[in-house]
């Protein structure tokens, strides 16, 4: 499932970008350089969200042979099947996600930043359950994950 390759890469940048943070300050003038690890943070949450979003999409199709109309349904149907644990996180996360192509102002950016994340690190412990799981459904329906 090649779905499911892409979102483990994403969370393994994502993952990186969160060891090497140190919090944004709105009252410091930084370079070029020393931006673009808040760059990178910002293009792999958001590629973080979009690639776990489309493997959930995805995997309900896979396993219910339909999708949902909203995505608040999905993450209702998966969460009931045991997929995830904390639904709404992922609403959270694609609202944040909606912010950050919107916000500009240093002072914004640095509640950006805290709140991208304490929302990653919640994703991305929701995201053990859900990995476990979807390896799981795949295994009992005797289909890899490459591809």
């Amino acid at each position: 499932m090649r779905s499911y390759n892409h979102f483990k890469r994403a969370k393994e940048l994502l993952e990186d970008s969160l060891m090497n943070y140190e919090p944004f300050n709105s009252q410091k003038d930084y370079t070029e350089e020393e931006l673009k690890s808040y760059d990178a943070l910002s293009f792999r949450f958001v590629k973080f969200v979009e690639m776990a979003l489309s493997l959930m999409s995805t995997l309900e199709l896979y396993l219910f042979a339909e999708k949902s109309d909203t995505l608040r349904n999905r993450l209702l149907r998966l969460e009931r099947a045991g997929f995830l644990k904390k639904g709404e996180l992922w609403l959270q996360a694609r609202a944040l996600r909606n912010e950050v192509v919107h916000t500009y102002m240093p002072e914004e950016l640095e509640r950006l930043f805290a709140n991208m994340i304490e929302l990653a690190r919640e994703l991305l412990s929701e995201s053990i359950l859900f990995e476990k799981k979807v390896l799981e459904a795949l295994g009992e329906k005797n289909l890899g994950i490459g591809g």
